[in-house]
């Protein structure tokens, strides 16, 4: 990995705070940050290295991080070691995953409604899956513009 620059390790740094601030974790902001000013893959022991933070939770939020969609997981020959690297548009991964996860989301509201016969319950739950309803859709419009942006950077 090359060497940080002041703007990158402020980079990094204050996209760990600002993940910790929407609830995750700080240090799966920092990875985020560090694999976006990367050159190319990062093995998980200079992440450990460069961040100061345990193998351990380079471990584990890379592992989140993938999940999301933001980052793969790549193999090297002749290297025992994991290395990092943000996805080739990932994105519209993180979209999707989202799409998938306000579903499930919808499916429980879905479920309970049909089930549930106190009144005051039931306007709170068409309130929230009003509210779904609003994000479910303007994610499938995000991901639909997202998908258009990667097949115009295909044919330039």
């Amino acid at each position: 990995m090359q060497t940080l620059t002041d703007s990158d390790r402020r980079f990094i740094e204050r996209l760990g705070l600002q993940a910790q601030s929407e609830g995750f974790s700080r240090i799966a902001g920092q990875l985020w940050a560090t694999l976006i000013v990367s050159d190319g893959p990062v093995s998980s022991s200079q992440l450990v290295d460069t961040l100061r933070v345990s193998k351990a939770s380079v471990s584990t939020n890379t592992c989140f991080l993938e999940r999301l969609g933001i980052v793969e997981r790549r193999t090297m020959p002749g290297e025992r070691q994991d290395f990092f690297a943000i996805r080739p548009h990932p994105y519209a991964a993180l979209v999707e995953g989202q799409i998938k996860r306000l579903e499930a989301r919808k499916e429980v509201i879905a479920e309970a409604k049909a089930t549930i016969t106190n009144e005051q319950t039931l306007a709170k739950l068409t309130d929230l899956d009003q509210f779904y309803t609003l994000y479910y859709e303007s994610s499938k419009d995000l991901l639909k513009q997202l998908k258009s942006q990667v097949r115009g950077h295909k044919t330039k």
